[in-house]
C-alpha cells in the first residue's frame, strides 16, 4: 500500500515551470553586478560602466539588457556574463544604469531587473552669462570658468554698443571646459541709421 501511495505521489509532483525550459532556467537563477567608475562620474569625461552577470543552464536564447546612459535597450543585447563599455558623461544630475535578464525563447519572454547603479555627476561646470561685459569682461570671465573665447562677431544692437549681445551657447549651458564660447559684440547702425 505504501508503495502504491508513493508511486501515485510522485506521478503527480509538481514539476518546475522551468524543468523544460533552459532558457527560463537561466532567467529565474541569473545574479548580477553592474558598476561605474569613477563614481561620482566627471562631466565632459568617460565613465566605464562595468557588468557581471551569470546563471544556472544559460544559453544563447537567455540575454542581457542594459539601459542607461550609452545604452539602448530597445535595440541591443550582450550575452550572459561580463562586459563594459566606456561612456561620454555629457549629462548633469545622476544617472542609473540597470540590468535586466531576458529568456528570449518563444514561449516564456521573462525577464527579472538584476542589478543596478546610480552615480551622481561632478566637476559640471555651465557657461556664464556674459550679456553686457565688454570684450575684456568676457574674456575674463570665460577664463575664470576654464573655458576661451571663440569668435567675436558684431551685431546691431543700441542697448548693448561697445557689449556682448549675444554668445553660443547660450548662459546656463553644460559645457566640457575648455570649449569656446563665442560673442557677438553690439555696435551701432551704419548712418544713416542711427539708435534711437
Amino acid at each position: 500500500m505504501l508503495v502504491v501511495v508513493a508511486l501515485l505521489a510522485g506521478a503527480f509532483a509538481v514539476t518546475p515551470a522551468y524543468a523544460d525550459d533552459p532558457g527560463l532556467n537561466c532567467a529565474l537563477t541569473a545574479t548580477a553586478t553592474v558598476s561605474v567608475s569613477p563614481s561620482p562620474v566627471v562631466f565632459g569625461q568617460n565613465a566605464q560602466v562595468q557588468w557581471s552577470a551569470d546563471g544556472v543552464n544559460c544559453f544563447s536564447e537567455d540575454a542581457l539588457q542594459i539601459s542607461g546612459p550609452g545604452f539602448d535597450p530597445a535595440t541591443e543585447i550582450f550575452p550572459v556574463g561580463g562586459g563594459s563599455r566606456a561612456v561620454f558623461v555629457g549629462f548633469t544630475g545622476t544617472a542609473t544604469w540597470d540590468v535586466t535578464v531576458v529568456d528570449l525563447s518563444s514561449d516564456t519572454g521573462f525577464s527579472r531587473h538584476l542589478a543596478s547603479v546610480t552615480a551622481s555627476v561632478s566637476q559640471v561646470t555651465t557657461v556664464p552669462d556674459l550679456t553686457g561685459d565688454t570684450l575684456a569682461q568676457a574674456r575674463q570671465a570665460l577664463t575664470n570658468e576654464g573655458y576661451v573665447l571663440g569668435s567675436v562677431g558684431s551685431v546691431v544692437d543700441c542697448e548693448n554698443v561697445q557689449r556682448v549681445s549675444s554668445q553660443s551657447p547660450s548662459a546656463g549651458t553644460p559645457l566640457v571646459r575648455g570649449s569656446s564660447v563665442s560673442i557677438d559684440i553690439g555696435r551701432r547702425p551704419a548712418p544713416p541709421r542711427q539708435c534711437n
